[in-house]
């Protein structure tokens, strides 16, 4: 039976996401192993379909609230796959080493118990710091793929993603103006301007949100003049299909963001109070837009800003640059 190793990431859709070369640094210097993650359900759910891991524990169960009250606690399947794991890598804070603990007596002999959100880690982007994390094994940092998603969830999406007209343009344009929270939103306005333009101009823009958006939808849809196409409250994974086949992604510091970058489709993510130096999304096509800098320090000042001037993103910029990825991708048809 194949020896197995463990990464534990509580982190949201797009943290995890962040973390993605360092987990497949670790596949690199461990060929030969299977990989398990212990992760929120539906990030880890993609990542095993898309072949990045071998197996997944869902951090909505008790598995990682077992690893921390002790080896009695772990219960089947995580405490067979733990007595054959050579490594755990764990991404959070353990500051009473209870966690360490437990791995040694399950008799994993290696373990790396690390947050990159910890001050002493070198400043810099957030996927620097999860591999700052694995510094003491030497593994090699692997190239920038794309996530490779299954035929049947790309086949899946056809019917979200195609046009409505036989006359609209190849393709889909997806505008998510949620995020995880209303305080990195830009005003619903931008994003109903932006779907107005693209309307007048023959394309059909595609509005997606998850459970938490649905106020932003609703904004945005209320200042539209034309009636763009609203996808709300899809599961992730064919959400994640829909997004793989798009040929332009506009949206906030969110999951989805991130997720559109990790496709490799080109993204424009505006960002505002946090700092895209440390957050952006990664990805050969990703363009970072922001209003004036933001000159909140720490989060409840923030919460207080009314104005937001850090995501009063001028409308006729990010147009053309909108405008300027749609004539790579159509060259054949004039957008005017």
């Amino acid at each position: 039976m194949r020896r197995t190793l463990l990464i534990i990431h509580p982190g949201t859709l797009g943290d995890v996401l962040l973390s993605l070369p360092a987990i497949r640094s670790v596949r690199r210097r461990y060929p030969s192993h299977d990989l398990g993650l212990l992760a929120k359900e539906g990030v880890a759910s993609l990542l095993r379909a898309c072949g990045e891991i071998e197996t997944q524990f869902p951090l909505e169960g008790a598995a990682l609230t077992c690893l921390l009250s002790g080896p009695d606690a772990v219960q089947p399947p995580l405490h067979q796959w733990l007595v054959r794991c050579d490594l755990a890598v764990c991404w959070m804070k353990d500051p009473e080493g209870q966690l360490a603990s437990t791995l040694r007596s399950l008799g994993v002999p290696r373990s790396i118990v690390a947050s990159p959100r910890e001050s002493g880690l070198e400043a810099g982007h957030q996927t620097e710091r999860f591999l700052q994390t694995l510094a003491e094994m030497g593994s090699p940092v692997p190239p920038d793929v794309p996530l490779d998603l299954p035929e049947s969830l790309l086949a899946g999406a056809e019917a979200f993603s195609s046009p409505p007209g036989p006359d609209s343009p190849p393709g889909t344009i997806v505008l998510h103006p949620g995020s995880g929270s209303p305080h990195k939103c830009a005003p619903a306005s931008l994003f109903a301007r932006v779907a107005d333009s693209l309307t007048h101009k023959g394309f059909s823009p595609l509005l997606v949100g998850g459970p938490a958006d649905d106020e932003a939808l609703t904004q945005v849809a209320r200042a539209c003049v034309s009636r763009p196409r609203i996808l709300q409250g899809l599961d992730l994974l064919p959400m994640a299909g829909v997004l793989a086949r798009a040929d332009l992604f506009v949206g906030h510091d969110s999951g989805l963001t991130h997720l559109a970058a990790a496709l490799h489709v080109p993204t424009i993510a505006l960002f505002g109070p946090t700092d895209p130096r440390r957050w952006g999304p990664r990805g050969p096509q990703v363009a970072i837009v922001t209003g004036t800098p933001c000159r909140c320090r720490g989060w409840e000042s923030v919460q207080a800003c009314r104005d937001k001037p850090c995501l009063q993103i001028p409308f006729e910029p990010l147009l053309n640059r909108v405008e300027r990825v749609l004539q790579r991708n159509w060259t054949e048809r004039p957008l005017a």
